[in-house]
């Protein structure tokens, strides 16, 4: 009950805070318009000069994959490692884990509360602005999209969460953070079909992406295409086993953070 009431606090505090001051939106806005918008001219024009159809896959398909993977990004969610580092670093952490409160959940929904605003009005607006300039394709319109989408989207929030918190909680024991962020990062950027599909992988590259939770974390952009439908539970049950891995990971490396903390802090 605690959890819930934390949660629900935290998300009402945090929109209220985004619909006052839109700043956020604004730099969100025009960075998806920034990165996304320009790839999809560019894989639009690429595509037309190969007939509309690259590897066996259309424009259509592509481009819905290349927004679901920005849409996702706008969450922020990456950012909790750099939140945590710096709690660590102010020593703020130990401010907080004084709290009758979890520091983790506290956190990510912190970072989930952060990002959730602008996700919803980009993402309902692009979503209508592709409509009428490219249209749906006829794999989202059939009725299984829309709660297997919900399910990998949720799946992918908790998996993206546990992957970036195991990074901030390296802090503990090294200073600097950023290299190991930045090696994270970059491993889900490409294989989560940002700049490149994931229908246009290479073979071994694909399988990479499937089954590392790199590629797990960003299986939303796998939900346009026609193979979504034969073999969407496998890629909710491959993300589903990276979460109870990750989830115990950052289980153990807390407790021992913690340990830490009472030990240095006194």
């Amino acid at each position: 009950m605690r959890e819930i009431q934390l949660a629900t606090k935290i998300l009402k505090t945090l929109v209220k805070d985004r619909i006052q001051y839109s700043d956020r939106l604004v730099v969100d806005t025009i960075g998806v318009i920034a990165r996304c918008g320009i790839l999809l001219v560019l894989y639009w024009y690429v595509f037309k000069l190969s007939n509309g159809v690259i590897n066996g896959t259309p424009f259509l398909f592509a481009a819905w994959s290349i927004f679901f993977y920005f849409s996702f990004s706008v969450l922020r969610l990456r950012d909790i490692s750099r939140e945590i580092m710096r709690d660590i670093q102010t020593g703020n952490v130990e401010v907080l884990f004084s709290k009758p409160i979890s520091y983790l959940s506290y956190r990510m929904w912190w970072q989930v509360g952060s990002g959730i605003y602008s996700f919803v009005v980009i993402t309902i607006l692009a979503v209508i602005a592709l409509f009428f300039i490219i249209g749906f394709p006829p794999t989202m319109t059939i009725e299984i999209f829309i709660p297997t989408l919900i399910l990998t989207f949720i799946c992918g929030v908790i998996l993206s969460l546990f992957l970036y918190t195991i990074v901030g909680l390296l802090s503990f024991w090294i200073e600097d953070i950023n290299p190991v962020f930045w090696i994270v990062d970059k491993a889900v950027m490409i294989l989560g079909g940002s700049y490149l599909p994931v229908a246009l992988f290479p073979t071994f590259m694909f399988k990479i992406a499937l089954w590392s939770p790199f590629g797990a974390s960003q299986f939303v952009t796998h939900t346009v295409y026609e193979t979504w439908q034969t073999n969407w539970y496998q890629l909710v049950g491959i993300q589903l086993f990276w979460i109870v891995f990750l989830g115990l990971i950052v289980y153990f490396m807390f407790e021992r953070a913690k340990q830490k903390v009472s030990v240095n802090g006194g």
